[in-house]
């Protein structure tokens, strides 16, 4: 399962391991598409504007290269959708081998300042960040660990554990991304202390400084450039950590650096 596969490092992720014969399921707040973004604060004047693409699309970009695939729809920030979601794949596919929690809720809260940040929103970003990656693992943890090849990886961020040089809206993050991001960095440690002995693998990805579409849509509203990388070496990173050679298995519980993994690649 790839979550948060519409489009980006999710949509990267789900096509390179197509490539590779996995079969996929792909989810995403809704599967046909039309989804609006949501903004990350409460005053946010991007919130509203059309996002390209679909989980479907996606999904159907997959079967050309020959995998099996299915769009799911989740929302992270509903425990019933997250385990509807779960169910659906075991329905189809009897289990689940590996979760790539990429996902993260997207609306206001995430980078409103404290006095402005409702604890309903800090909530809502805990919940879609963290809980439902766990209530992932909960649902798929029996058949990866009889598999004994189970696979987490989390796309973590900075947030988890820097302290930001500038606040939310000039150039850092908001307390609860923060927040969220860092109780989902914590995961995969703990993950590979209990279930390492059985097979099982799992990993804290940084995918480093990747332009998305919103980061490209605020940098033209404002006029700027912005720099940054493509999604594509992200998802080589991750490719590489569910092959899991030698050095791949030696890395779990830990949290592994994107680009550090391409080098090691390309010295290879």
């Amino acid at each position: 399962m790839v979550t948060g596969a519409s489009r980006g490092i999710g949509r990267a992720i789900a096509l390179s391991l197509a490539e590779q014969g996995h079969s996929l399921v792909l989810t995403a707040r809704s599967v046909d598409g039309g989804a609006k973004f949501s903004g990350t604060s409460l005053n946010d004047p991007l919130a509203g504007v059309d996002l390209s693409g679909s989980v479907a699309e996606v999904a159907h970009e997959c079967q050309k290269l020959g995998a099996q695939a299915i769009a799911v729809a989740m929302d992270l920030t509903d425990e019933s959708s997250v385990i509807r979601a779960a169910q659906s794949a075991l329905a189809e596919f009897g289990a689940v081998d590996t979760l790539i929690s990429n996902a993260i809720y997207q609306g206001p809260g995430v980078n409103d300042w404290l006095q402005d940040l409702p604890i309903e929103n800090l909530r809502k970003v805990i919940e879609g960040d963290a809980i439902a990656s766990v209530i992932l693992l909960k649902s798929f943890l029996p058949g990866m660990l009889s598999s004994g090849r189970g696979v987490f990886v989390h796309l973590t961020s900075g947030a988890a554990s820097l302290v930001p040089n500038k606040p939310a809206g000039e150039g850092g993050w908001g307390v609860a991304y923060a927040m969220a991001k860092g109780a989902a960095h914590r995961i995969a440690g703990v993950m590979h202390a209990e279930y390492s002995s059985q097979g099982f693998r799992a990993y804290s990805l940084n995918p480093g400084h990747v332009t998305t579409e919103v980061m490209l849509m605020r940098a033209q509203r404002e006029g700027r450039e912005v720099t940054g990388k493509g999604p594509e070496d992200v998802a080589s990173a991750t490719r590489w950590l569910i092959e899991g050679n030698a050095e791949a298995i030696a890395l779990s519980g830990q949290e592994v650096v994107s680009r550090e993994v391409i080098q090691r690649l390309r010295n290879s």
